[in-house]
């Protein structure tokens, strides 16, 4: 789950395949795209609002729907891929916290990250979640 965070992300592929025994198995997870839910859009516009954040937070978001075909270009021989959408439960204002605190915030000021945990928290109700869409990658070396 770091492969769309590290850098760069061509050295990171190859120090994996150097190390990876032949016929080795590399599994990797990434977050995935939304989808069409406007349900979903609309609650990951708010955190990312209450965050200040306007553009892709990680440095290889090429890195997350696209990663079999990046893997197979630095040699991988891909086996699976597939993309799931798990439910984020946001029922309380420690469940918006862990949220806000999962996320990769690269130049976020402390403050920014409090605020917008409370404006996220504010927004906790039984029962709501925020769509999660992660994809899973499976590839031999």
């Amino acid at each position: 789950m770091a492969l769309q965070v590290v850098t760069p992300l061509d050295g990171v592929l190859a120090e994996i395949r150097r190390v990876l025994r032949p016929g080795g198995v590399l599994v990797a997870l990434v977050p995935g795209r939304l989808g069409v839910s406007p349900r979903g859009w609309l609650g990951w516009a708010r955190v990312l609002r209450a965050l200040g954040v306007t553009s892709q937070p990680w440095p290889n978001p090429h890195a997350c729907d696209s990663l079999a075909g990046i893997l197979a270009r630095h040699g991988f021989t891909v086996v699976s891929t597939a993309r799931r959408t798990f439910p984020f439960p946001l029922d309380t204002a420690e469940s918006a916290a862990l949220l806000v605190d999962s996320l990769y915030l690269p130049g976020i000021s402390a403050d920014r990250i409090a605020a917008a945990k409370h404006t996220v928290g504010t927004q906790a109700r039984i029962g709501r979640s925020l769509p999660l869409p992660l994809r899973r990658v499976v590839a031999r070396g």
